[in-house]
Protein backbone atom coordinates (compact mmCIF):
# COMPACT_ATOMS: atom_id res chain seq x y z
CA UNK A 1 0.00 0.00 0.00
CA UNK A 2 1.35 3.32 -0.66
CA UNK A 3 -0.21 5.73 2.54
CA UNK A 4 1.35 5.09 5.46
CA UNK A 5 -2.74 6.28 7.22
CA UNK A 6 -3.71 3.32 5.19
CA UNK A 7 -1.02 1.14 6.14
CA UNK A 8 -2.09 1.65 9.28
CA UNK A 9 -5.56 1.61 9.23
CA UNK A 10 -5.62 -2.20 7.90
CA UNK A 11 -2.84 -3.16 10.71
CA UNK A 12 -5.28 -2.05 13.48
CA UNK A 13 -8.54 -3.50 12.20
CA UNK A 14 -6.89 -7.02 11.73
CA UNK A 15 -5.52 -6.49 15.19
CA UNK A 16 -8.96 -5.48 16.31
CA UNK A 17 -10.10 -8.76 15.45
CA UNK A 18 -6.94 -10.86 16.42
CA UNK A 19 -7.49 -10.08 20.03
CA UNK A 20 -11.37 -10.63 21.10
CA UNK A 21 -10.55 -13.88 19.10
CA UNK A 22 -7.31 -14.96 20.97
CA UNK A 23 -9.11 -13.61 24.54
CA UNK A 24 -12.39 -15.53 23.94
CA UNK A 25 -10.22 -18.73 22.46
CA UNK A 26 -9.04 -20.66 25.95
CA UNK A 27 -6.90 -22.90 24.47
CA UNK A 28 -5.01 -20.27 22.96
CA UNK A 29 -1.71 -19.26 24.88
CA UNK A 30 1.95 -18.31 24.60
CA UNK A 31 4.51 -20.23 26.94
CA UNK A 32 7.99 -20.67 27.54
CA UNK A 33 9.40 -24.61 28.27
CA UNK A 34 12.93 -25.84 29.56
CA UNK A 35 14.06 -29.69 30.22
CA UNK A 36 16.31 -31.94 29.89
CA UNK A 37 17.03 -35.83 29.46
CA UNK A 38 18.74 -38.20 28.13
CA UNK A 39 20.45 -37.73 24.39
CA UNK A 40 21.82 -40.38 22.29
CA UNK A 41 24.39 -40.54 18.48
CA UNK A 42 24.50 -43.04 15.97
CA UNK A 43 26.79 -42.32 13.99
CA UNK A 44 27.17 -43.69 10.04
CA UNK A 45 29.11 -46.54 9.27
CA UNK A 46 30.34 -44.93 5.95
CA UNK A 47 31.75 -42.39 7.34
CA UNK A 48 33.85 -44.20 10.59
CA UNK A 49 34.56 -47.27 8.49
CA UNK A 50 38.41 -47.07 8.71
CA UNK A 51 40.41 -45.81 11.74
CA UNK A 52 37.79 -45.89 14.05
CA UNK A 53 38.91 -47.92 17.12
CA UNK A 54 36.32 -47.14 20.01
CA UNK A 55 33.51 -45.43 20.67
CA UNK A 56 33.73 -45.02 24.67
CA UNK A 57 30.78 -42.22 24.75
CA UNK A 58 27.82 -42.26 22.52
CA UNK A 59 24.89 -40.96 24.73
CA UNK A 60 25.20 -37.80 27.32
CA UNK A 61 22.87 -35.82 28.85
CA UNK A 62 20.97 -32.93 27.29
CA UNK A 63 19.25 -29.65 27.30
CA UNK A 64 16.24 -27.91 25.46
CA UNK A 65 14.96 -23.89 25.94
CA UNK A 66 11.99 -23.46 24.00
CA UNK A 67 8.85 -20.81 23.44
CA UNK A 68 5.66 -22.08 22.12
CA UNK A 69 2.30 -20.45 20.97
CA UNK A 70 -0.67 -22.48 21.34
CA UNK A 71 -2.80 -21.89 18.81
CA UNK A 72 -6.03 -23.51 19.36
CA UNK A 73 -6.89 -27.16 21.03
CA UNK A 74 -5.35 -28.99 18.18
CA UNK A 75 -2.14 -27.06 17.36
CA UNK A 76 1.02 -25.59 18.56
CA UNK A 77 4.24 -23.68 16.69
CA UNK A 78 7.29 -23.75 18.71
CA UNK A 79 10.87 -22.76 18.58
CA UNK A 80 13.66 -23.46 20.82
CA UNK A 81 17.73 -23.74 21.28
CA UNK A 82 19.00 -27.36 22.12
CA UNK A 83 22.46 -28.52 23.68
CA UNK A 84 22.03 -32.28 22.23
CA UNK A 85 25.00 -33.10 24.34
CA UNK A 86 28.87 -34.33 24.17
CA UNK A 87 30.10 -37.44 22.72
CA UNK A 88 33.64 -39.11 22.45
CA UNK A 89 35.33 -41.35 19.62
CA UNK A 90 38.85 -42.79 19.23
CA UNK A 91 40.76 -43.39 16.30
CA UNK A 92 44.17 -44.69 15.26
CA UNK A 93 45.41 -44.36 11.71
CA UNK A 94 48.43 -46.49 11.51
CA UNK A 95 49.68 -44.10 14.11
CA UNK A 96 49.69 -46.71 17.06
CA UNK A 97 48.79 -43.18 18.88
CA UNK A 98 44.81 -43.11 19.90
CA UNK A 99 43.27 -40.26 19.44
CA UNK A 100 40.25 -39.15 21.37
CA UNK A 101 37.67 -36.91 19.84
CA UNK A 102 34.97 -34.96 21.34
CA UNK A 103 31.53 -34.43 18.80
CA UNK A 104 29.33 -31.85 20.23
CA UNK A 105 25.49 -31.27 18.80
CA UNK A 106 23.98 -28.53 19.35
CA UNK A 107 20.79 -26.77 17.16
CA UNK A 108 17.68 -24.54 16.90
CA UNK A 109 14.53 -25.83 15.94
CA UNK A 110 11.34 -24.83 14.41
CA UNK A 111 8.29 -27.07 14.56
CA UNK A 112 4.76 -28.18 14.75
CA UNK A 113 3.14 -30.13 17.39
CA UNK A 114 -0.49 -31.20 15.96
CA UNK A 115 -1.87 -31.99 19.72
CA UNK A 116 -4.82 -34.44 20.37
CA UNK A 117 -6.37 -34.41 23.62
CA UNK A 118 -6.71 -37.37 26.07
CA UNK A 119 -8.94 -35.21 28.83
CA UNK A 120 -9.28 -31.61 30.05
CA UNK A 121 -5.24 -31.61 31.43
CA UNK A 122 -4.10 -34.53 29.28
CA UNK A 123 -2.61 -34.83 25.65
CA UNK A 124 -0.80 -36.29 23.05
CA UNK A 125 1.30 -34.71 20.59
CA UNK A 126 3.40 -34.87 18.04
CA UNK A 127 6.48 -32.71 16.64
CA UNK A 128 7.10 -31.82 12.69
CA UNK A 129 9.64 -29.24 11.80
CA UNK A 130 13.21 -28.26 10.99
CA UNK A 131 16.55 -28.82 13.25
CA UNK A 132 19.40 -26.58 12.13
CA UNK A 133 21.81 -28.18 14.15
CA UNK A 134 26.24 -27.99 14.08
CA UNK A 135 28.38 -30.72 14.79
CA UNK A 136 31.85 -29.63 16.09
CA UNK A 137 34.67 -32.08 16.72
CA UNK A 138 37.26 -31.25 18.46
CA UNK A 139 40.51 -33.62 18.87
CA UNK A 140 42.47 -34.20 21.82
CA UNK A 141 46.74 -35.14 21.35
CA UNK A 142 48.20 -38.10 22.59
CA UNK A 143 47.76 -37.20 26.33
CA UNK A 144 44.17 -36.95 26.20
CA UNK A 145 44.57 -32.63 26.43
CA UNK A 146 43.12 -30.06 24.15
CA UNK A 147 45.73 -28.26 22.60
CA UNK A 148 45.76 -24.45 20.56
CA UNK A 149 47.02 -25.92 17.99
CA UNK A 150 44.59 -28.63 17.45
CA UNK A 151 41.78 -26.86 15.47
CA UNK A 152 37.74 -27.48 15.90
CA UNK A 153 35.95 -29.21 12.97
CA UNK A 154 32.53 -27.88 12.41
CA UNK A 155 29.80 -28.72 10.15
CA UNK A 156 26.14 -26.94 10.02
CA UNK A 157 23.33 -29.03 8.98
CA UNK A 158 19.63 -28.72 8.67
CA UNK A 159 17.44 -32.07 9.10
CA UNK A 160 14.02 -33.15 8.78
CA UNK A 161 12.86 -33.06 12.89
CA UNK A 162 10.22 -35.22 14.36
CA UNK A 163 8.99 -36.47 17.86
CA UNK A 164 5.89 -37.56 20.02
CA UNK A 165 5.31 -37.30 24.16
CA UNK A 166 2.88 -36.53 26.31
CA UNK A 167 1.79 -33.33 28.23
CA UNK A 168 -0.10 -32.22 31.25
CA UNK A 169 -1.23 -28.82 31.68
CA UNK A 170 -2.76 -27.01 34.09
CA UNK A 171 -4.13 -23.57 34.39
CA UNK A 172 -0.40 -21.78 35.29
CA UNK A 173 1.61 -24.32 33.47
CA UNK A 174 2.28 -28.57 33.35
CA UNK A 175 5.14 -30.82 32.50
CA UNK A 176 5.47 -32.78 29.28
CA UNK A 177 7.47 -35.79 28.03
CA UNK A 178 9.21 -36.42 24.89
CA UNK A 179 10.94 -38.25 22.34
CA UNK A 180 12.62 -36.22 19.75
CA UNK A 181 14.75 -36.99 16.46
CA UNK A 182 16.67 -34.87 15.20
CA UNK A 183 17.87 -36.58 11.92
CA UNK A 184 21.40 -36.04 10.72
CA UNK A 185 23.54 -34.18 12.20
CA UNK A 186 27.23 -33.43 11.40
CA UNK A 187 28.85 -33.44 7.66
CA UNK A 188 30.14 -36.66 5.78
CA UNK A 189 33.70 -37.58 4.95
CA UNK A 190 35.76 -38.53 2.04
CA UNK A 191 38.37 -40.93 1.75
CA UNK A 192 40.97 -38.02 1.51
CA UNK A 193 39.72 -36.55 4.76
CA UNK A 194 38.38 -39.12 7.46
CA UNK A 195 37.87 -38.54 11.12
CA UNK A 196 38.87 -36.69 12.94
CA UNK A 197 39.61 -34.63 9.87
CA UNK A 198 35.96 -34.23 9.61
CA UNK A 199 32.88 -34.64 11.71
CA UNK A 200 31.08 -37.16 10.05
CA UNK A 201 27.89 -38.04 10.09
CA UNK A 202 25.31 -39.01 13.22
CA UNK A 203 21.58 -39.05 13.82
CA UNK A 204 20.65 -37.81 16.94
CA UNK A 205 17.83 -38.54 19.30
CA UNK A 206 16.70 -36.89 22.92
CA UNK A 207 14.05 -38.31 25.18
CA UNK A 208 13.29 -35.05 27.76
CA UNK A 209 11.67 -33.92 30.61
CA UNK A 210 10.42 -30.75 30.40
CA UNK A 211 8.28 -27.77 32.00
CA UNK A 212 5.84 -25.59 30.77
CA UNK A 213 5.05 -21.87 31.80
CA UNK A 214 1.87 -20.27 30.57
CA UNK A 215 1.92 -16.11 29.87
Amino acid sequence: MKYPVVRCAVVATLLSGAVPAYAADPYSYFYLGLGGGYSHVDFYPADFKTGLTDIPKDFDAGYRLFVGWQVNRNWAAEFGYVTVGKFKYNTDFGTNVNQEVDYKVTGMEVSLLPTVPLGSKLSLFGRLGGFFSQARSTKRNANGILSDDIPNIQSSEVSFLSGVGFQYLGSEGGVRIEYENFGKVGGPCQPSAPPPNCTGRANAQMLSVNLLFKF
